[in-house]
Parts: structure tokens; sequence; C-alpha cells
């Protein structure tokens, strides 16, 4: 793949492979709207999953690790699985991983507090996160196919209804347990019906492959074509990893730190961590239209420098000024994620699948990871040191945005002079 390695000024791409430069005959709207659907349904029954945890502690009689792994395993399976489905899916027609992914993940998850033993409980989240792992990378893919030439807004789109999904999980689960006891878990699968019928509806209006025939790059096999290729996917994924470090960290050091070091009530912390992340949700709908206007680097940067200075002001203000701080910094933690999905995808034009689920993958694994290492380091060194340290993290995160190209220079192989 002939592909300019990251640096601080990339000229424009003059020739991209048909999957990279989408068509340009508009917006499939339907089509887009009936994967955004189903995004939100399946990261909803991801995230319902630690309000389902106290039902089963009870009725297992579960210790609290015990609890725990079952989160980590679902998280596991989900991070590990997806970029071997993206790798199934550039070999060859899997679009239907779309719809079975989807009804796996949702009739596995809610059928975890209908089973009698914890054995069975941890068959079903790994079941569900085999589904979830299966649809990311597909919908992924197929949002490029619909998205006409603006490939960044499509993206943006659908990573929205996934965060929406995350942040209304929780909440519709815990409203059908408080209205319907346990049994209430089960109507979950409603969203799970209603977002795989759209899906079903549209299925003419998704392609059968990430990439069409003969679009495969000039020079692939080349070693330092290859090299150069391998370097700039990744940068980029050092880039999501690090973005997805600072998210994943506030979402979890917010309460501790709080709850430690001020008077604020339970309240207050939790709100500020509902608006961190509905606001991260929103963040990623507007990375996408943002890039395609004033340009992806330009986006990153900018979008950087805004969080280092919210998360400074976070720190230090009181009430409404906070919320709004952090809330401001949630928007854009997340602006340039979509952005950067999409760039992982043009480098590596001839295998969308699998830039999908690394992309989704490492997302999983960075901020499981990464808390883990900020918890130690929050045991040795305090809270108020990793407070620190995300807040100034943005600007390892801003120094490596300046070395992202606008574009990949990739050529078709039918561009050749040969």
């Amino acid at each position: 793949m002939a592909i300019q390695a990251p640096q601080a000024s990339s000229p424009p791409v003059a020739h991209l492979p048909a999957a990279v430069a989408a068509t340009t005959t508009g917006v499939k709207k339907p089509a887009l709207f009936s994967i955004f659907l189903a995004h939100i349904s399946v990261d909803m029954q991801t995230s319902s999953l630690t309000v389902l945890l106290p039902l089963l502690l009870a009725s297992l009689d579960l210790s609290y690790s015990l609890a725990a792994l079952i989160v980590s395993v679902n998280n596991l399976v989900i991070a590990v699985a997806q970029p071997l489905f993206g790798i199934a899916g550039d070999r060859r027609p899997v679009r239907w991983l779309m719809f079975v992914g989807a009804v796996l993940c949702g009739t596995a998850m809610v059928s975890v507090t209908l089973l009698p033993s914890y054995g069975l409980v941890l068959a079903a989240v790994v079941l569900s996160g085999l589904g979830s792992a299966a649809f990311h990378p597909e919908g992924l893919a197929a949002v490029r196919e619909v998205s006409g030439d603006k490939p960044a807004s499509g993206t943006s789109f659908f990573f929205f209804g996934g965060n929406l999904g995350f942040a209304l999980g929780p909440f519709l689960a815990t409203l059908l347990i408080a209205s319907y006891g346990t049994p209430g878990a089960v109507g979950m699968i409603v969203p799970t019906a209603l977002a795989t019928a759209a899906l079903f509806l549209q299925r003419r209006a998704f392609g059968a492959r990430a990439h069409p025939p003969g679009s495969r790059l000039l020079g692939q096999t080349q070693a330092a074509d290859v090299r150069r290729a391998f370097w700039l996917v990744v940068f980029l994924l050092a880039l999501i990893a690090a973005r997805s470090l600072i998210l994943s960290g506030l979402q979890t050091f917010i309460p501790l730190y709080f709850s430690s070091y001020s008077d604020l009530s339970r309240e207050s912390i939790g709100a500020m961590v509902s608006v961190l992340i509905f606001s991260g949700a929103f963040g990623t709908l507007l990375g996408g239209p943002i890039s395609e206007r004033i340009g992806r680097r330009n986006t990153m940067c900018a979008a950087m420098a805004i969080v280092l200075v919210a998360l400074f002001a976070f720190l230090r203000a009181e009430g409404l000024m906070q919320l709004i701080a952090i809330g401001i910094a949630g928007a854009f933690i997340t602006m340039p994620w979509p952005i950067s999905v999409v760039m992982v995808q043009e480098a590596m034009p001839n295998n969308i699948g699998l830039a999908g689920g690394l992309t989704l993958g490492l997302t999983y694994g960075a901020s499981g990871l990464g808390v883990g290492l900020l918890g130690g380091l929050a045991d040795v060194a305090g809270l108020p040191t990793v407070m620190m340290l995300l807040t100034l993290l943005p600007i390892v995160v801003l120094f490596m945005s300046l070395f992202v190209p606008e574009r990949p220079g990739l050529r078709r192989a039918s561009d050749s002079p040969d």
C-alpha cells in the first residue's frame, strides 16, 4: 500500500481506491438510519449489564470479584473478537453478521437474569459479546457504503448512535426493573427487535463486501510501502488509545476523586459523569461534519486544545460552571474519534473490516488496561496525581495530532502507468 507516513504536512490525495473514495451519489439516509438504530440497540445491551450485576449478585450469591468478572469477560470478548470478525468480513461476504450480531447480542443479554447458574451467565455474556463484536465491523463498513461522499459524517452518526446507546442502556434497564421487577429486564429485547426490523427492511442497500473486487493497491507487496502503511495505522491507533484513556479515566476517577476530596453529594457527582457521557455522545456527531469543513488535522488539534483548557477549568470551578466545563471536555474528547476511524480505514482500504475491528476493539482494550494502570498509580501516588495526569494527557494528544496527515496518499492499481 503506497501511503505517506504521518507528517506535519501532506498534500491532498489525487487518486483514491473505490473503497475509500465513496460514491458521490449522496447519502442513503434510510439505510444509514437503520444502522444507527441497530448500533443504539447493541450498545444499550452491553451497557445495561452493569445495572444487572446487583440482581445477579443477590440471586446467585456472588462475591464482588465474581460479579466484576462478568463485565470483564464481556469486554474482553468484544475487544478480541472484533478484529477477527473484521478479517472475516474482508475475505468473504458477511453483511448478514450485522443482523445476526444485533439479535445475538440482545437475546443473550436479556437472558442473563433468567439463568440459574453462574456458568450459564458467563456463557450468555460471552455470546452477547460475540454478537456485539460481529455487528460493529460490518456495521461500520456498511456505513461507508451508504454514506456517499460524506464518510466522515456517516461515521460520526454511527458512533453517535453507539454512545447514545451506552448512555440510555442503564437508564432503560433501571426503569424496567423498577416498574416490573427482575422480569422487567426482558423488556430490553424490544429495542433490539425494532432496530433489527428496520435493518432488515433496508437490507438491499447494503453491499456484500467491504471493498469491491479489483481495488488492490499499487505497490501493495513492496516492503517499504507496507512499512509506511503499518506505522501510519499504529500512529492512528495510538491516538485513539490515548483519547479513550482520557475519557474512560475521567468516567472512572471523577466519582472516586470527588467522593474523597470534596463535600459534593452523590447526586452532584453522578451528574458530572452523566454530563460527561451525554456530551461525549454528541461530540462524535459533530466530528465528521466539522472535519469536512476545516480539515482533519485542524479539527483534532483544536479539539485537544479545548479539552486541555476545559479540564483545567473543571478541577477549579464549582457548581454550574463545573458541569459546563466537563460537558465541553466530554464533547471535544470524542469529536476526533470518527475521523480517526475513517483514516484507519483509508490506510487499510483492502481490509476495511479489519480496520473497523481494530479501532473498535482497541477502545475496549485501551480503556480496560489503561484504567487498571491508573488505579495502580492512584494506590501509589494518590487520586490527585491521577486527575492531574488525565488533565495533562491532552497535551500529548495535541502534539501527536500535529502530525496527522490530511489524507493517506493512495493510488489504485488501475492508475498505474504500467
